[in-house]
């Protein structure tokens, strides 16, 4: 399909900055497999259905709205910033024998996450960042009679999220299984429980193109609810799984993963 055309048509739409579309496709008709994003100076699009060619993007410069949109994010940013620092009870994994253990226990060895440990509390951390910086963190506990077993460090409203793959997110119950799911080549999105925080929405939609909701067979209805907030504004779908993704193996992880992709045409 010609670029130019489906730059022309897209511009119809009038997608304002800073703004979303998804929907009909206009070119090959098919229900909601569209998305559109007016970004950053950037028009991109994109069908989502496996016999539509229909993608580009088209820079457009940045407009006055951008320009405060970005200073307002940034100030946002480092007001996260300032209100979280690390606690000096913060230490590095290696020098606790629990903390090395339960990272070998769950092949976290090689996880893009920054993990510490938390010798006041007794728990391996998982810190949550945002452009490169510590807004946050949440802890697991490492004693078994230790309450509560997650605990959540500052006051972010950002969920923790690990892996480079803009295109395809894995939303999951805890940071563990984020973590694994990273390194199955996927992007991990940790809501720490089985609810979306109306927070999390937008850094999830900006992180990546799609997602699967990936909870425990006792939550399936709350993953259909999930899928359906999230397909306003991503393509979204639900991953019945057997077991916990944290007990998966690398290679287990690796293999489904592929499955999934595979499912949805990429």
């Amino acid at each position: 399909m010609e670029y130019k055309y489906q730059l022309n048509k897209i511009q119809e739409l009038n997608i304002n900055s800073n703004q979303a579309y998804r929907g009909d496709c206009i070119f090959c008709l098919n229900r909601n497999t569209l998305s559109v994003r007016n970004e950053k100076g950037k028009l991109s699009w994109y069908c989502f259905h496996a016999n539509c060619d229909a993608k580009g993007s088209h820079t457009i410069g940045s407009t006055v709205d951008d320009l405060q949109n970005f200073l307002h994010s940034k100030m946002n940013r480092s007001s996260l910033t300032d209100d979280f620092i690390l606690p000096k009870e913060f230490v590095t994994v290696y020098g606790n024998n629990k903390a090395r253990e339960f990272i070998s226990k769950y092949q976290l060895e090689n996880t893009e996450a920054r993990l510490m440990y938390d010798v006041k509390q007794d728990r391996l951390v998982f810190l949550i960042e945002q452009d490169g910086t510590v807004v946050g963190a949440i802890g697991r506990g490492l004693a078994e009679n230790i309450t509560p077993k997650w605990y959540k460090y500052g006051t972010s409203s950002l969920p923790f999220m690990v892996g480079t793959n803009k295109y395809l997110g894995i939303i999951v119950e805890d940071c563990v299984s984020a973590c694994k799911v990273a390194l199955a080549n996927l992007t991990g999105i940790a809501l720490m429980g089985t609810r979306l925080p109306e927070d999390y929405v937008m850094p999830i939609a900006d992180k990546v193109d799609r997602c699967f909701v990936c909870l425990d067979k006792d939550a399936t209805e709350k993953s259909f609810k999930i899928r359906d907030t999230m397909s306003y504004h991503i393509p979204s779908y639900v991953e019945m799984i057997e077991k916990d993704l944290k007990y998966y193996s690398i290679d287990e992880l690796k293999k489904w993963g592929e499955e999934l992709c595979t499912k949805i045409g990429l």
